[in-house]
């Protein structure tokens, strides 16, 4: 595990869900929109209702904007 994964799970107080990958969306974080820092991944958990689909929330560590993205579960 690099660095970098170690201190987004460790920092975020949560560990990626068992068996994933630590980007469970397979793209890179998305940038902030406030201030344009690479955003760690806060929660990943899947969408009521709609088998196959995970709604993630990332967060600014330097300014606290969140972002929710759905994506589809690989």
């Amino acid at each position: 595990m690099s660095a970098q994964q170690q201190q987004g799970s460790s920092s975020s107080g949560m560990s990626p869900r068992s068996g994933g990958a630590a980007n469970p969306s397979g793209l890179e974080n998305p940038p902030c929109p406030t201030c344009q820092r690479r955003m760690v991944i806060r929660q990943v958990a899947p969408v009521l209702l709609a088998s196959g689909l995970d709604d993630i929330v990332y967060g600014c560590e330097k300014c606290g904007t969140e972002v929710k993205r759905t994506v589809k579960r690989t």
